[in-house]
């Protein structure tokens, strides 16, 4: 038993993948590391209070969580129909225009976020998620992502887009028609001999 041991951790440890340790794991105290960190967090609890003030529905504190500079570009679900939608007014149009449930459970089960703080340029993609409490309420997923810049040592969001998921295609029909019995023998079954 001992002696098949080895052949298959070895086995296992050959099928291993490698991977250089980052730096900031390593030095946690890069100061460089902690700068990314730290932005990564500020940018991330800054979507987690936009999400938080649409779970109030409290549109003008969302707006304000995000602190969009005047000439933030903001895309809709609809394309904003055709019409440039900027800074703080065009994220609380964007919203105003978005039928969100109030009194509901907010998420955003798969916030990503990255920043480069010595570039001052962050960004954030995740799905929205909520949840109306009350019976015969509609929920409502988005998915949204956005751009942060740091301006005089603040996160402001530099352009944002917010989308429905597209709901994933209908399998294809099956289009072969079964054939007439007579055609098709039973299984294990000989084929006729004429004559």
């Amino acid at each position: 038993m001992h002696r098949l041991a080895l052949p298959a951790a070895l086995l296992a440890l050959a099928a291993c993948e490698v991977n250089q340790t980052p730096a900031r794991v390593l030095n946690p105290r890069d100061p460089s590391a902690v700068e990314q960190r730290d932005a990564e967090q500020e940018i991330a609890a800054r979507v987690g209070a936009f999400r938080e003030a649409l779970l109030r529905g409290d549109r003008g504190g969302a707006v304000d969580a995000l602190a969009p500079v005047g000439t933030a570009h903001v895309m809709g679900p609809r394309a904003n129909d055709g019409r440039a939608l900027l800074g703080p007014d065009g994220l609380r149009a964007t919203l105003d225009a978005l039928a969100l449930p109030t009194g509901a459970v907010a998420r955003t089960p798969d916030l990503h976020v990255e920043a480069d703080a010595q570039d001052g340029t962050g960004w954030f993609a995740t799905h929205l998620e909520l949840f109306p409490v009350a019976q015969g309420g509609q929920a409502e997923r988005l998915r949204v992502s956005g751009v942060f810049a740091r301006q005089e040592g603040t996160w402001r969001l530099i352009e944002m887009h917010l989308s429905r998921p597209e709901a994933p295609p209908a399998p294809p029909a099956d289009t072969t028609a079964a054939a007439p019995a007579a055609a098709n023998p039973a299984s294990g079954a000989a084929p006729r001999e004429d004559g």
